[in-house]
């Protein structure tokens, strides 16, 4: 078991390393506009889960696949940049944090709360 601040390290090399290999040597269009936004290992290092989103929401299924096709290249990938025993095996998740966010912003300019106006006439008072 590796200790929580192991964790974090060897998850954020690994976010560096695929975000990087995404950007300069992957040569697939599909992995254009798409940004790692996070990585959690589990306590044993075995498997990681790459969480990824991408600028146009269509292209979610294409990058998937482009993620599946190119799965051993980047565990190869990762394996030479960090320093463990064995490389973990590597899960790709869509992100769906910014999904959710654009939701409750849209939920919350539905109740159109205008606290300007509730100012102003406290002030008028």
């Amino acid at each position: 078991m590796a200790s929580v601040r192991r964790q974090q390290q060897i998850c954020a090399r690994i976010q560096r390393k695929v975000a990087e290999l995404l950007t300069h040597e992957i040569k697939d269009p599909r992995s254009s506009f798409v940004t790692v936004t996070s990585v959690d290992i589990t306590s044993d290092l075995t498997v990681a889960t790459i969480k990824w989103t991408v600028l146009v929401a269509k292209d979610k299924s294409k990058v998937q696949h482009m993620f599946e096709h190119a799965n051993k290249f980047i565990r190869r990938a990762v394996a030479r940049d960090i320093d463990i025993r064995s490389a973990p095996s590597l899960r790709f998740e869509f992100d769906r944090g910014l999904e959710h966010a654009q939701k409750i912003n849209a939920i919350l300019a539905g109740l159109n709360i205008n606290s300007d106006s509730d100012s102003d006439q406290s002030d008028d008072q």
